[in-house]
């Protein structure tokens, strides 16, 4: 059976548990414009997809490994957007600390990435 990793299916308690944080710190990310999890029309509570999960365990990551805020985490985002993917692929291919690299990839192929740089 296929997953559709798109799909929204989690809330806000599901996800804080599985990334291991609390779900007002989820809550930020959402009211920072860090993730943009669907709405459900009739109660508007937030559900969040496979993909979305991917997005903020590579944005926690990000920040734990490199001391970041928020503020520079949006730096980030900007300078990977400024950037072309193949070169990004080429950087990930070439440089020592690779693992950052490659989680700059995965974030800019995860559809959140195109959702925050609109």
């Amino acid at each position: 059976m296929l997953v559709d990793k798109d799909k929204p299916f989690y809330s806000v308690v599901q996800v804080a548990e599985i990334l291991g944080i609390s779900s007002d710190r989820l809550r930020t990310y959402d009211e920072q414009g860090l993730v943009s999890p669907t709405r459900r029309k009739k109660d508007n509570k937030r559900l969040y997809s496979e993909l979305d999960i991917e997005w903020l365990k590579d944005l926690r990551s990000v920040i734990a490994k490199n001391r970041m805020n928020i503020y520079s985490f949006r730096i980030v985002l900007k300078f990977l957007n400024s950037l072309p993917k193949k070169e990004l692929e080429d950087i990930a291919k070439q440089q020592k600390d690779a693992d950052i690299w490659e989680i700059f990839l995965r974030m800019k192929n995860n559809p959140n990435f195109k959702k925050l740089n609109k």
